[in-house]
């Protein structure tokens, strides 16, 4: 049977308020606390998205992988003080936010090579959105496109692609 993954939020990450610009705390633990949502899945494993929400739109920051739990792997102080720190720190505005892409277990396994297939799905669709994409592993960019399909260039797509993605439900 495949994995299968649902995508929570966005939520909203909490700033620390001892500190004058803005910076999380290292674990986050107000995040864990803030709704019945986060505190459900706190102990879950998957994938996630940190990023910045500015007006109507998001900015993927960092693409993560959390095979232990969310609650352990989201806010460590490497994570921090690595990816979402400069982030804040440049962003000027806007609202940090996590999105949890959460895998759906059977018979309580973690199915570690799922979760670092969407990882790797997910960073390289965050680097189409931000070419500045936090992270470092993953961010080999394919050399292939099909055109009027994926990654090609602007234009207008012909017949036959069109009816490609829609057979390929791409």
């Amino acid at each position: 049977m495949p994995a299968s993954f649902r995508v929570r939020g966005p939520f909203k990450v909490p700033l620390d308020k001892k500190v004058k610009r803005k910076w999380i705390q290292t674990g986050c633990p107000d995040f864990w606390l803030t709704t019945a949502v986060t505190e459900k899945f706190a102990h879950e494993c998957g994938c996630y998205v940190f990023a910045m929400r500015a007006g109507k739109g998001f900015r993927p920051i960092y693409v993560g992988r959390a095979t232990k739990s969310f609650k352990q792997e989201c806010f460590a102080s490497h994570k921090i003080s690595c990816h979402y720190g400069p982030a804040l720190l440049n962003s000027g505005k806007g609202t940090p936010v996590l999105f949890l892409v959460v895998l759906q277990r059977t018979k309580g396994k973690v199915n570690k090579k799922a979760i670092a297939k969407v990882e790797s799905f997910l960073i390289q669709n965050a680097m189409k959105k931000n070419p500045e994409l936090s992270n470092i592993k993953g961010k080999k960019s394919e050399h292939w496109s099909i055109d009027g399909v994926i990654r090609s260039g602007k234009g207008k797509v012909s017949e036959s692609a069109k009816s490609f993605k829609t057979a390929l439900a791409l």
